[in-house]
C-alpha cells in the first residue's frame, strides 16, 4: 500500500481523521483517547456483518497498533456515496425502501453471542426515557426559552415519555443512522452505510429516530413498513428523535436558524414570534413546520 497516493478528505468527522488511500481505501485515526473504543467496535463488528448485509458497508482491511500515532489506526475500504441532502419525493422513496431493507436485515443477524443494554453499549442500546434523557430535555428548554415557551416544550416531553416498553429481544443496532453515515446514489437508493461506532445491541427503535429528519410523511410511512416497525416500536423511536435530532439538535447549535440548513428546527405550536408571545403545544406535542429535519420535533404528533 505504499504507493497509495494519501490525501485528507473535507468530511472527516468529529470522531477520526479520515484520509483516502489510493481509490479504494480509507484510514481513520481516532482524534483523541475517548474516540478509540468506536474505532476497536468496528474493528470487532464490521467482519461480522459485512457479507450479511444488501447495502455497502467499510471492510476492515487492516489495523495499526500505536506508535507514532498514539492510538489504534485502521484502514477500510471506501464507501462510495453522496449524502442525502435534500432529495426529491422520488429519491425520498427510494431511500426509504433501500435503508428501510437494510435496518431490517441488520436487525436480523445474530449478535455473536453480545450482552445487550447501555451498561455494555451506551446510552443508545437503553432505554429512550431515563434520569439522564429527562435531564437533557430539561435542559434544552430552558436553553430554548427564547425559541420556545420553555413550560410547552416541558408539557410536550412529559407526554412523549410515556413510552411502552420494548417488543422484540434485543438485536444489532447502528445506534447513529443519521444522514452523515448514509450514502444515496443519484436516483436516493442507498449506496452504503458509514460509521458503526457505536454499534451494540440493544433496541431497535434507536436506528428509526432520524426517519423523521430524513424522509417527508409518505416516504417515512413506507420506510417504517418496509423496516417492519411495530407501533411500539415507532413511538419509542419518535420519543429517541424529539429528544435528540429535535431539541438537543437546536440547543448544542444555537447557529443555526430558520434559513439555514436541513438542521433548523421549529415548533409550529409554540414558537416565540419576534412581536409577540408564545402559544401553547397542543395535546400530541410539537407540531414542527418548515423544512424536513423540523419533523423531529413533529415526532410528537405524527
Amino acid at each position: 500500500m505504499a504507493h497509495l497516493a494519501v490525501r485528507e478528505i473535507s468530511t472527516s468527522g468529529s470522531s477520526n481523521w479520515v484520509f483516502r488511500l489510493g481509490d479504494e481505501l480509507a484510514v481513520r485515526l481516532p482524534r483523541t483517547d475517548g474516540y478509540v473504543p468506536d474505532l476497536l467496535n468496528e474493528v470487532r463488528w464490521l467482519p461480522h456483518i459485512a457479507d450479511k448485509l444488501p447495502a455497502p458497508v467499510p471492510r476492515v482491511v487492516a489495523v495499526g497498533d500505536p506508535s507514532e500515532f498514539p492510538h489504534p489506526w485502521t484502514i477500510v475500504s471506501w464507501v462510495a456515496g453522496d449524502l442525502p441532502g435534500t432529495l426529491d419525493a422520488a429519491q425520498q422513496a427510494r431511500l426509504a425502501v433501500t435503508l428501510g431493507g437494510f435496518l431490517r436485515t441488520l436487525h436480523a443477524i445474530d449478535t455473536d453471542g453480545a450482552s445487550a443494554g447501555s451498561a455494555d453499549w451506551g446510552y443508545r442500546c437503553g432505554e429512550p426515557v431515563t434520569d439522564t434523557i429527562d435531564g437533557w430535555a430539561d435542559r434544552a428548554a430552558a436553553e430554548l426559552a427564547d425559541l420556545f415557551d420553555e413550560r410547552a416544550v416541558r408539557e410536550a416531553w412529559r407526554l412523549l415519555r410515556d413510552v411502552p416498553p420494548a417488543t422484540e429481544p434485543p438485536c444489532l443496532v447502528h445506534c447513529d443512522v443519521s444522514a452523515e453515515n448514509v450514502l444515496v446514489r443519484s436516483d436516493g437508493s442507498l449506496a452504503g452505510v458509514i460509521d458503526f461506532g457505536g454499534m451494540g445491541v440493544g433496541d431497535r427503535s434507536i436506528d428509526f429516530l432520524y426517519a423523521w429528519s430524513m424522509l417527508d410523511a409518505p416516504p417515512r410511512e413506507q420506510f417504517r413498513k418496509v423496516a417492519d416497525v411495530d407501533e411500539e416500536t415507532w413511538i419509542r423511536a419518535r420519543t429517541w428523535s424529539f429528544v435528540g435530532p429535535g431539541l438537543l439538535t437546536l440547543a448544542n447549535y444555537p447557529g443555526l436558524n430558520a434559513g439555514e440548513d436541513r438542521a433548523t428546527l421549529d415548533f409550529g405550536g409554540s414558537r416565540r414570534s419576534r412581536s409577540g408571545g408564545p402559544t401553547p403545544l397542543s395535546r400530541r406535542g410539537a407540531d414542527c413546520q418548515g423544512n424536513r429535519s423540523q419533523n423531529c420535533l413533529r415526532a410528537g404528533m405524527a
